[in-house]
């Protein structure tokens, strides 16, 4: 039996991971989702309650000892990540955590020591959104010549925004195919924004704008290929100004438009496809699919430090960032 646990109820858990893992185990044999815990008690027993689990605990460490889980999911406010992230790695538990990996260089590599040789994945969803697959299917990274992204949000009044803003970093890191080689950061206070002129170490120019304040939620990409133009708008969340995403390529002047089938939100958002190899991963053999061979090393706690070191130089207005 492979047995899933999740800690922390709260809106990620019950919107995404809660779906996904729900729907793992109804797809997948042999696995159970066994238990939630929570410090809140009254909120455990609610999402007990609202996705039938055997077993709910306030407690991490009885539940651990009590569960013996095969695969932990960690849904945490940022600033408690790395310390139950080390906690439950320290012990040995196969970790899947929501982003980011850590606010700092400093507590990413605590995380990185704790990890050792314990398998772990970080939930960064957006390279695992249908729109972005279906996308990544048709162009590879040595064919792109420039990529635009842009993140707008309605009244986001965060006063530290770059904990979402890490989603577009590691986007475009995974676009890509490389890692940053240097950084120009730009700031505008009065609207909360700030840009990024990147060059990537494949020489891909790449462009981020983060607009906390503007008039509508959506999370677009406009990449210049050999291939012509492309242009992705990304499913964020259910209800989104986008739906269920679409990509828009065009060539010789005419345009093609490819949308996705609509779905629930956590399937078209990516929570489900990214819960997915992460367990077949771990179940290796049993079930997992030739494309997840290489799915530990993009998505580890070590993978994710440098969109970490650059979400610091964000959260602390440095102009430049470059690559040690």
């Amino acid at each position: 039996m492979f047995k899933i646990c999740l800690i922390g109820c709260g809106d990620i858990a019950t919107h995404q991971h809660g779906p996904a893992i729900k729907l793992y185990e109804k797809l997948h044999a042999n696995a159970i989702f066994a238990a939630c815990c929570d410090i809140d008690q009254a909120r455990a027993i609610t999402f007990q309650e609202t996705f039938n689990l055997p077993m709910f605990y306030t407690d991490i460490d009885e539940m651990l000892d009590s569960e013996n889980p095969d695969v932990v999911s960690l849904n945490v406010p940022t600033h408690m990540t790395a310390a139950l992230s080390c906690k439950i790695l320290n012990r040995g538990f196969p970790l899947i955590l929501e982003k980011p990996p850590g606010l700092d260089t400093a507590e990413t590599l605590m995380m990185m020591k704790s990890a050792k040789d314990i398998p772990n994945c970080v939930a960064f969803n957006r390279p695992h959104m249908p729109v972005v697959g279906n996308f990544t299917k048709q162009i590879k990274p040595h064919e792109i010549l420039d990529i635009s992204y842009r993140m707008l949000r309605v009244s986001r009044l965060d006063p530290d925004f770059s904990t979402t803003a890490i989603h577009g970093i590691d986007l475009v890191k995974y676009i890509t195919g490389a890692d940053y080689k240097q950084v120009n950061f730009m700031y505008q206070e009065q609207g909360r924004s700030f840009h990024m002129g990147c060059e990537m170490e494949n020489g891909i120019i790449a462009s981020l704008d983060f607009l906390p304040m503007s008039g509508v939620n959506t999370e677009r990409l406009e990449i210049n290929t050999t291939k012509g133009l492309f242009i992705l708008h990304l499913p964020i969340w259910a209800g989104c100004h986008d739906g269920a995403g679409k990509f828009i390529h065009y060539e010789n002047n005419i345009e093609t438009i490819h949308e996705i089938i609509p779905a629930e939100g956590f399937i078209l958002g990516g929570f489900y496809r990214e819960n997915e190899r992460f367990f077949n991963e771990l179940r290796q053999d049993e079930l997992r699919h030739e494309e997840d061979l290489y799915f530990y090393e993009d998505y580890t706690i070590s993978s994710g430090l440098q969109a970490v070191e650059i979400a610091d130089c964000i959260r602390k207005r440095r102009k430049n960032y470059a690559k040690s």
